[in-house]
């Protein structure tokens, strides 16, 4: 089995590469990035033979096509507003490709191009991370055991469990900023809605070592796909995740978030772009930060089996790992994308089209797979008297 990783020299594309090659029955894996400097450090790092870099640049689709076609599957973990590019690359090439997720907008116009991805014999999987990913694969396991679905609620908690001296981001601050600053999608009553970003804050009590803390709504990938895909008359969906809350309103109260061009020295640039380019800076670097913190993916699936009501809660949850010096949201994103690359590779998931893991992985195994790579998978049935 050979792998191109397209992002692979970043903090989720580095996760993807370290467990891929875990695997002895990998053959080879090929960094595809356009940051050298980084993508050569992390080679020399791990210092494993089938380990391979190469420039390249998702934008030039008709190159990234050529390079796809050499490859039993292809991971993208750039920036999601490159999943379009890469998705008709993958088309073109008629190949496999698993990628991490579009931000609901972007995963809906995936989803149009699934006929001409069928009719090119590609398979592409769409939002196979931690969330969407393993979030959509616990749906689907929870809601195959169930005769109707009422609700499903999604929610995503982080807790460092050593402080930080300063914020420090564990994914990219542009995706960060489109959360806080673009509506967010809820599904009720057969209709999709929009209610401001980061509304309905709620403490919420996630498995130790997170506990309880604050969520708020947040649009993500998940609402494009379960509501479809899920079916079983499905009246309400929505998403939650923590952040700092305080220190988001503060930049939002500043004008941080604004579109609006201001000079500096000169030069024109606008007060986000500033914002996303000073966030930055805190972004978390394996070389300097040592992360000890948790995560967990938790949802909560409510319905009728054999006329009986039920609440159907699972999680996942990992910690950091500190030999590898990422965080836990890294971690719990990354290994599902190297999971399904995996079983793409070896035909356990077979589908033409352009569909998300709820639609086409078979979910014991794969949170079996999870479980094999150490993170707790918790399930719990509550029967509704």
């Amino acid at each position: 089995m050979k792998f191109l990783v397209l992002g692979g020299a970043g903090v989720i594309g580095s996760v993807i590469v370290r467990d891929l090659l875990l695997n002895d029955n990998v053959e080879g894996v090929l960094i595809g990035d356009i940051d050298k400097d980084r993508a050569l450090k992390l080679v020399q790092l791990i210092n494993d033979g089938r380990l391979s870099f190469e420039e390249i640049d998702v934008r030039k689709v008709d190159i990234l096509t050529d390079k796809m076609k050499k490859y039993d599957v292809t991971i993208n973990s750039t920036w999601f507003e490159h999943n379009l590019e890469v998705t008709k690359a993958a088309i073109k090439a008629h190949t496999k490709l698993v990628d991490l997720g579009g931000l609901y907008y972007m995963t809906l116009k995936q989803l149009e191009f699934n006929n001409e991805a069928r009719e090119a014999g590609a398979s592409i999987l769409i939002g196979c991370g931690e969330d969407p990913g393993i979030s959509n694969i616990m749906i689907r396991y929870a809601s195959d055991k169930l005769d109707k679905v009422d609700s499903i609620n999604i929610r995503d908690g982080d807790k460092d469990l050593t402080p930080m001296d300063k914020p420090v981001f564990k994914f990219s601050v542009k995706t960060m900023l489109d959360e806080w600053t673009k509506n967010a999608i809820i599904f009720k009553d057969g209709r999709y809605l929009e209610v401001p970003p980061l509304s309905g804050i709620e403490e919420f009590e996630f498995p130790p070592p997170i506990g309880k803390i604050k969520v708020a709504f947040s649009l993500h990938s998940e609402l494009a796909t379960i509501p479809k895909f899920i079916g079983k008359g499905v009246n309400y969906v929505d998403f939650k995740i923590n952040y700092d809350f305080d220190m988001v309103n503060t930049l939002k109260k500043l004008g941080f978030f604004s579109d609006e061009k201001i000079k500096i020295n000169g030069l024109e640039i606008s007060v986000r772009d500033f914002t996303v380019n000073v966030l930055r800076r805190s972004m978390i670097d394996p070389s300097i930060h040592i992360i000890e913190d948790a995560a967990c993916i938790l949802t909560i699936v409510k319905g009728v089996k054999n006329d009986r009501d039920l609440t159907y809660t699972m999680y996942g949850l990992s910690t950091s790992r500190r030999d590898w010096r990422v965080s836990a949201s890294s971690y719990l994103t990354g290994v599902p994308a190297s999971i399904a690359a995996q079983m793409m590779a070896r035909e356990e998931i077979q589908f033409y089209g352009v569909l998300p893991p709820e639609a086409c992985i078979p979910a014991e195994k794969f949170l079996q797979s999870l479980k094999n790579k150490g993170v707790v998978i918790g399930e719990e049935i509550k029967v509704n008297w």
